[in-house]
């Protein structure tokens, strides 16, 4: 019982000094906001270049 006991203390002091690192080296400041994504490519504006480079790249996939 001692070794469980043991054990089980080792791993609240490894927690408890993990949670300290991590308190110290993370910012505490949320991060900010990632940018609105692109607007999705309008498929009739296409050039014929770039339709032949997405189905190409389709192709290499497949």
């Amino acid at each position: 019982m001692s070794k469980f006991l043991r054990a089980l203390l080792l791993s609240a002091a490894a927690t408890g000094v993990a949670a300290i690192v991590m308190k110290t080296v993370l910012p505490s400041e949320p991060r900010p906001a990632s940018p609105a994504p692109p607007p999705p490519a309008d498929p009739d504006a296409l050039t014929p270049e770039e339709e032949q480079m997405l189905v190409d790249e389709l192709a290499a996939q497949v």
